[in-house]
């Protein structure tokens, strides 16, 4: 997916919000909002999103010498996901369907996103989740695949989404129990998108094989990606890819199915993928 006009502005105005969060001087945020402009006015209108947000935040890096600029916010958000997870699983083991509840929990994590969205609040869209519907479903065919794959990769997104991931997981191997899981993330700190540091000490490794991409963009881009994590995505049996980062990346850019998984934050995602902003997907790729 190509970027839009819009998405010159998104970017720049991520930068401008870093510059408040980090408390940066004003010659620093200066200098930081002179370099991204700069970045920005490189790339045409032929490349995704996240390959030019990758170069802007770690032009943003190298001058604040801060290499996890959302550090602090990632544990954070972590630690409040895991505060909903057993009451979450216990709701879980009473539904009908296990597995479409599961996809609401794995989506409602997708709200956890500090590059489109500056803050969130992860308890009203947990409340909320489980009456709303998908504004495009494919579950029945994702169901298909899932309870008969014997692999899949799993692109993750943002930190804190991960704890809701695990659940989804671990109700699909639940009805699908030899079923080989690869749970792809990001190479290296950006944004707040997760990474295997983040998640140490936390289920999901007994649950899957955590592969690190390599990628250091906000979306899984395989002009980015080590040759582990590309051989897992063109191999598996069913590709899960949560978050818009990764739908950016990948829709209309890939030729194998793949299903997407995520809330759409941003009018340019709602026009691409034929939606409305504010809407929950579970989408398969055309």
């Amino acid at each position: 997916m190509n970027i839009s006009k819009e998405c010159y502005l998104c970017i720049y105005n991520q930068v401008f919000n870093i510059t408040n969060r980090l408390n940066l001087d004003e010659e620093t945020a200066a200098k930081v909002l002179q370099k991204a402009a700069f970045v920005l006015s490189k790339y045409d209108l032929s490349f995704p999103p996240p390959v030019i947000a990758s170069e802007v935040y770690e032009v943003i890096s190298e001058i604040t010498k801060k290499d996890d600029l959302y550090e602090k916010e990632k544990i954070e958000a972590i630690n409040e996901a895991l505060k909903f997870k057993s009451i979450l699983e216990k709701r879980i083991s009473k539904s009908k369907d296990k597995l479409f509840d599961a996809c609401k929990i794995a989506v409602a994590g997708n709200v956890i996103d500090l590059g489109v969205n500056q803050g969130y609040d992860l308890t009203k869209e947990i409340k909320r989740i489980f009456e709303m519907d998908f504004f495009k479903n494919d579950y029945s065919e994702f169901k298909k695949s899932a309870l008969n794959a014997k692999t899949i990769c799993y692109l993750a997104d943002n930190a804190g989404e991960n704890v809701f991931d695990e659940i989804l997981i671990k109700v699909i191997k639940e009805f699908n129990p030899d079923v080989k899981v690869f749970y792809v993330v990001r190479g290296r700190p950006v944004i707040n998108d997760v990474t295997i540091k983040d998640l140490k000490g936390l289920e999901i490794f007994e649950l899957a094989e955590v592969i690190d991409s390599g990628v250091d963009s906000p979306g899984f881009c395989l002009s980015k990606a080590n040759k582990e994590s590309i051989d897992i995505f063109k191999s598996a049996d069913l590709v899960i890819s949560k978050g818009m980062g990764n739908f950016e990346c990948l829709y209309e850019e890939v030729d194998r199915e793949v299903f997407y998984l995520f809330k759409v934050k941003c009018d340019v995602v709602a026009r691409k993928s034929g939606s409305k902003k504010g809407e929950y997907m579970l989408m398969k790729s055309k």
